[in-house]
């Protein structure tokens, strides 16, 4: 179930909200106290999609470093090596040649210091850290991240043996098994991006003319033994470049090299959690257990796929420009949109009423748009109008919901077509909202009308009147096979679109459809619609064509004044009196004669 759960929070990222911070704090309490303030201010940050998110960010590399630590770690290192350094002096006398030269040396040290930490901002930038000066020492952090274009697999080696001190959920020391082996097990996730590196250095007065830098190599997710051996790594080089600075070429060396300390066969493997030893004083690594670590690092790629989302541009397919994440909305189909067009698209479907077509702008999806996306878009009012029309919309939809036919309220009928109004207590039938008629049919449109007449409220004439405007009302209007709206055909083919719901269906035989293949079998026009069509044809065309057919040598009037001119062309006419070439079929002026005659133009089909 633990890795179940882990990958699924691997794999999705919504897209409008950030994702809540479920790091666990790993420094120090000390270092937990100083970083409080500043994480409860990114917690009352929120990163909108609708602008402005790159100044709402989270520090999502704070939880990874133990600065005070670090920082400890190193007061010890400088305490060992000036103990060092006065028993040292203790047993040799120094003479005033000797002292003159050690302050030429510190002040030469100092300068390359100061030169290699400016050419250290101009590479790092951001990445780089610096804290002034700590008891005269340059003291500095570089953050060391790792490009993985491809991602990276981790591996995650548990153990059914492994316990934790149920307070913070560390690794007990000293715990051996008893009996059988312990059973052990494994899951793997995908990693996009892997928390930090973190290098912290504090440069003595010796560097780098005698002595390396003191640092720190902090990664809280890595094993004790690798992060040691990391350290061993930057002590090598050190020795193969004495006399020179080599922070530069350290934390090359990080980035590049120490894959591959952990890559094997092409993913990371971490664990199994074993009792604590004594490592390398200097190597800061993971203290909390692998199932405390992997939720963290996936909660930590998830927040920066997303914010390099925020930080990305984009294209919305709608209106084809480019901008920000911070200006897009991703749906959870994974299509997006600016936030500005997708506003005006679902602000349209209200005002229309068309909810049901609330769905993503992608001609290939027709996945709905959620309610906190909507929520997010609309204003308050359009969102209670979405609201209270998708629940009209829904009990339209349902069969056994009809309505009061006096005060219009949402009823269910029984098994008998029956109804009854819980405001008015009117009990009536679903089919002809009449008061309820048990064991008898349905009074038909005619039957009404008829009643009427002979209870004295219409004339015969008017019954007459109304039976054929039913009739035609009839005729002409269709049930959206899908949300059982009426529909009405004023003119064109038979493939109808719901207003409502945005179906398809045949208005001839009234099935759901896509496309036109249905009408391999239903015809696309009427007969009365084709009719139509050719009469108006013919009249408009007609004469056209006729004029067209005289023969040559004959007279033919001019169509714009009238004046009879001799006809030597089949195709056009050269009036003497406007001077101008005309068409004898379509009647138009011509300036260019070549390819007009019988082209689309001519014909009056230029708009297909």
């Amino acid at each position: 179930m633990a890795a179940a759960s882990a990958v699924a929070s691997s794999s999705s990222s919504p897209a409008l909200e950030p994702h809540p911070d479920l790091s666990p704090v790993f420094s120090s309490p000390s270092a937990a106290s100083s970083s409080s303030s500043s994480s409860r201010d990114e917690g009352a940050r929120g990163v909108s999609c609708e602008g402005g998110g790159g100044d709402d960010v989270f520090d999502l590399d704070a939880p990874w470093v133990a600065a005070a630590e670090a920082e400890s770690r190193l007061e010890e290192a400088v305490t060992a090596a000036a103990a060092a350094r006065v028993g040292l002096c203790c047993t040799e006398e120094k003479g005033k040649g000797k002292g003159e030269e050690e302050e030429d040396e510190i002040r030469d040290n100092r300068q390359r210091q100061e030169d290699e930490l400016m050419a250290l901002e101009a590479i790092y930038s951001d990445d780089l850290a610096v804290f002034g000066k700590k008891g005269g020492l340059h003291y500095f952090e570089i953050y060391i991240h790792y490009d993985l274009n491809d991602g990276a697999e981790v591996c995650a080696k548990l153990s059914s043996a492994n316990e934790k001190n149920p307070k913070d959920g560390r690794c007990c020391v000293g715990i051996e098994g008893h009996g059988d082996e312990p059973e052990d097990f494994s899951y793997t996730c995908n990693f996009e991006y892997l928390p930090p590196l973190v290098l912290t250095c504090l440069l003595p007065l010796s560097y780098p003319s005698k002595e390396p830098p003191y640092f720190t190599v902090t990664v809280k997710w890595m094993d004790g033994p690798n992060v040691s051996q990391l350290c061993k790594m930057l002590d090598t080089i050190w020795a193969e470049l004495p006399g020179q600075e080599v922070v530069y070429r350290w934390v090359e060396s990080l980035r590049n090299s120490s894959r591959s300390y952990l890559w094997f066969d092409g993913k990371i493997t971490l664990g199994p959690d074993t009792p604590m030893q004594k490592g390398d004083n200097r190597a800061i690594s993971r203290s909390l257990s692998l199932e405390s670590v992997i939720p963290s690092m996936l909660s930590y790629s998830s927040k920066k796929r997303y914010q390099a989302f925020l930080e990305d541009l984009h294209m919305c397919m709608i209106c084809l420009s480019q901008s920000k994440g911070s200006n897009f909305i991703r749906l959870p189909c994974q299509h997006l949109f600016c936030v500005k067009c997708l506003g005006t698209l679902c602000r349209m479907h209200v005002k229309e009423g068309s909810v049901f077509q609330l769905v993503c702008p992608d001609t290939k999806c027709n996945a709905s748009i959620p309610p906190y996306v909507l929520k997010r878009l609309l204003t308050e009012d359009e969102f209670e109008c979405w609201d209270r029309l998708i629940l009209e919309k829904a009990l339209d939809s349902m069969s056994d919901v009809v309505y009061c036919p006096r005060c219009v309220i949402g009823c269910l009928e029984d098994e008998d077509n029956n109804a009854q109004c819980p405001k008015c207590s009117f009990f009536f039938c679903s089919f002809c909202k009449e008061p309820c008629h048990p064991r008898r049919q349905c009074l038909t449109p005619e039957e009404k009308l008829q009643r009427r007449q002979a209870s004295g409220r219409m004339s015969e004439r008017e019954v007459a009147q109304e039976i054929l405007n039913i009739k035609a009302l009839y005729n002409d209007v269709r049930l959206c096979p899908k949300c059982r709206m009426a529909i009405s055909k004023t003119a064109g083919c038979n493939k109808m679109v719901c207003g409502n719901c945005g179906q398809f269906f045949c208005f001839r035989c009234g099935k759901a459809i896509k496309g036109y293949d249905h009408f391999s079998e239903c015809k696309l026009f009427a007969p009365r619609d084709i009719s139509a069509w050719e009469r108006q044809m013919e009249e408009q065309y007609g004469n056209h064509v006729r004029l067209s057919l005289r023969p040559v040598g004959g007279t033919i009037r001019c169509p714009k004044c009238r004046e009879r001119n001799f006809k030597d062309d089949e195709k056009y006419i050269f009036c003497w009196a406007c001077r101008a070439n005309y068409c004898t079929m379509c009647r138009r002026e011509v300036q260019d004669k070549r390819g007009h005659f019988g082209s689309p133009e001519c014909v009056g089909l230029e708009d297909f």
